[in-house]
């Protein structure tokens, strides 16, 4: 009995070992398979804490002069359409098919709209899942640094994938039109 105690750590270290695998290949493809979109995006703030070095990411875009905040934004599902090289919020919905109505980019995830006040434009915030691009201490530093250069900052785009389940995985982020991609392997 106590000769097989080791095989059986062993064999159970190899089957997580293998599901740890399965899970990162199986994201990797749903990344590649996904629809790209592009979503505006704010500052970064890097920390360094016990998830490792990270940055942290909010989709948020100005709404246009005269917009109103859509209703509904936390009915669960959120409608993408096409506006030049970015994907911008055409509404919300409760069901897939109804957001798919209102745009022709279904992604699970709520809106909701900030500022508006005399000094700042009105701005609608994207919850879709994607809050953080995971980089080493100087890329995520470089790029935090970059979006925080004041009035002249470059543009800053999440890059998305949204698969056919309507969920989103990021893809990588393009800063000053310098993109960074995430790469697994």
């Amino acid at each position: 009995m106590i000769r097989a105690l080791p095989i059986r750590i062993l064999g159970a270290a190899a089957l997580l070992i293998a599901a740890l695998v399965a899970l990162v290949v199986y994201e990797g493809q749903a990344r590649a398979s996904g629809r790209e979109v592009r979503l505006a995006m704010e500052a970064f703030d890097p920390r360094s804490l016990l998830t490792g070095h990270y940055a942290a990411l909010q989709l948020a875009d100005a709404l246009p002069a005269g917009a109103r905040c859509p209703d509904g934004g936390d009915e669960g599902w959120i409608a993408l359409r096409p506006e030049g090289s970015v994907h911008r919020l055409a509404g919300v919905a409760k069901t897939r098919e109804g957001a798919l109505k209102l745009g022709p980019v279904a992604v699970r995830g709520t809106a909701s709209c900030i500022g508006g006040g005399a000094e700042e434009a009105q701005r609608v915030v994207l919850d879709i899942g994607v809050d953080r691009l995971h980089a080493d201490q100087t890329e995520a530093e470089a790029l935090e640094a970059a979006l925080r250069a004041g009035p002249d900052r470059p543009e800053a785009l999440a890059v998305v994938s949204v698969g056919r389940d309507g969920r989103a995985r990021l893809k990588g982020v393009i800063v000053g039109g310098r993109r960074t991609d995430l790469d697994w392997f």
